[in-house]
């Protein structure tokens, strides 16, 4: 049988079995066996429960939280690190498809050759040559038992994986930002009542030195009071301090200098929007991308175990090349040659090698299925953790409410009767007034509180809105990452 035929029959054999491709990952449920069927507190969640806005921090600071939380999305240096940890993710998942295809090159060679030679007569010999020569050269492994495949495959999944994370890193900044707005305006809600407190300490204390001038107050009353006011005063600079000091977690959070970002407005609390629905623990599997980053990663791992398999089988590559060649410029196109060859490889003895690199990548499997396990069941933990939270903190808030309540009545009542005479010294109005003052600091920063911790639960529930991440930031509804693929989505 003539060479070529050879070789054309071997490729057709070859192709054939490339069609087989027994190495592929088994299919696994990696849900974890534990993974409960709804929530301990889905019973006691509020009934009108609606599904959560996708930006959801749209509803609680409106277009100011908005504007920073897009700058942060667009700035973050985190965020940007995460993009180029995916652009690095997604050449290496070229780089690991590149051998499915055949590889071609343009060869070329010119050479240039000076001879000297003596004969026993003496005669010399000066003999001069050149030789130039185009071409090309191509090679091309078949995919016998699908290695090339799986390992592309796998790339593909590291970068959708990479692409998850950083999703998950858009998340979490989203979350300081969102946190770090709130104790913003808490903070300057906290100022506002303690130079409200200032002013009334200042009025008591301009009474009582009237007072004391008539004889109706004694220059302890006086002390007292102005120790009060001191109290009060030295709460002020404590509070100037944070706003500044947040103030400059946002801008860098925006990705600027402290300083260079502008000041969102706003000193009062936005109330807490209505509660959203929780659905049930086995969606956290497609709605969170950090538990999608962990299923992907798994399923790579997956596809690196049938790639280290089929290494350990015979490989079989075609190679073929053709070359113009002359002695000249003008002759280099007046003879050419043409090569196809096949080879086979064949591990017999490498000293356990392939063998324990298939023992190694099934060990990461393992890992990664600990880890993807470990990964559903924490956001199950952290949507518990926020739920009971946010119940414990409404139950705080109504009972800080009914006490505030009742501090106020007893002010009332205690103002009246210093000011009518009933009680000579104004130690009980101070200390009404007092814990008024407290309590309203109390009620702002435990509603803050129960801010943050819907901002926990909103993360903890996860959503689709990260799919809409351009490396400027945050695009229009809908217009999400074109590498973000259906398979992406159903990771788990």
């Amino acid at each position: 049988m003539h060479a070529l035929q050879r070789i054309i029959v071997i490729a057709l054999v070859a192709a054939v079995m490339a069609g087989c491709a027994p190495f592929t990952p088994d299919p696994r449920n990696a849900a974890p066996e534990s993974l409960p069927s709804r929530f301990d507190l889905y019973d006691d969640w509020p009934e009108d429960a609606a599904l959560a806005p996708d930006r959801w921090w749209t509803q609680l600071g409106g277009s100011d939280l908005d504007a920073l939380v897009r700058q942060a999305l667009g700035g973050d240096f985190s965020v940007r690190q995460a993009w180029a940890r995916l652009k690095q993710a997604r050449a290496v998942a070229v780089q690991a498809g590149a051998d499915l295809t055949p590889s071609l090159s343009a060869t070329g060679d010119a050479g240039h050759t000076r001879a000297w030679s003596q004969d026993k007569q003496g005669v010399e010999t000066f003999t001069l040559g050149e030789n130039f020569e185009l071409g090309l050269s191509a090679s091309y492994e078949l995919d016998l038992w699908g290695r090339l495949r799986a390992t592309a495959e796998a790339g593909n999944l590291d970068a959708a994986s990479s692409r998850q994370d950083l999703e998950t890193a858009a998340a979490s900044v989203a979350e300081s930002v969102a946190g770090a707005w709130i104790d913003l305006v808490s903070t300057r809600a906290q100022l506002n009542l303690v130079r409200s407190r200032i002013k009334t300490n200042r009025d008591i204390l301009r009474v009582q030195e009237l007072l004391l001038l008539s004889s109706q107050a004694s220059a302890l009353d006086i002390l007292e009071q102005q120790q009060n006011l001191a109290s009060v005063e030295a709460q002020a600079p404590d509070l100037v301090t944070s706003e500044r000091i947040l103030l400059n977690q946002l801008a860098i959070l925006a990705g600027r200098a402290p300083g260079a970002l502008e000041a969102p407005a706003g000193d009062s609390l936005p109330d807490l929007p209505q509660a959203p629905s929780t659905g049930l623990p086995a969606d956290l599997l497609a709605k969170r991308p950090d538990v999608r980053a962990a299923g992907l990663s798994l399923r790579a791992a997956d596809w690196e175990i049938a790639a280290a398999r089929a290494d350990r089988l015979p490989a079989i590559t075609l190679t073929g090349g053709g070359a113009y060649s002359g002695t000249g410029y003008e002759t280099v196109f007046d003879a050419w040659a043409l090569n196809l060859a096949a080879g086979l490889v064949m591990p017999i003895l490498d000293g356990g090698n392939r063998a324990a690199e298939v023992d190694r990548v099934r060990a990461v499997a393992e890992e990664r299925l600990a880890a993807y396990e470990q990964t559903v069941l924490t956001a199950v933990q952290e949507v518990e953790d926020a739920l009971a939270t946010e119940q414990g903190q409404r139950d705080l808030l109504n009972a800080l409410t009914a006490q505030l309540d009742m501090a106020r009545k007893a002010e009332a009542e205690a103002r009246r009767r210093y000011l009518n005479g009933v009680d000579e010294s104004c130690l009980a109005y101070l200390g009404a007034v007092t814990a008024v003052q407290s309590l309203e600091l109390s009620l702002v920063q435990e509603k803050a509180e129960l801010l943050k911790n819907r901002v926990a639960l909103y993360i903890a529930l996860g959503g689709d809105w990260t799919s809409d991440l351009t490396p400027d930031g945050l695009a229009p509804e809908g217009l999400a990452d074109s590498d973000t693929t259906e398979a992406t989505r159903n990771a788990s």
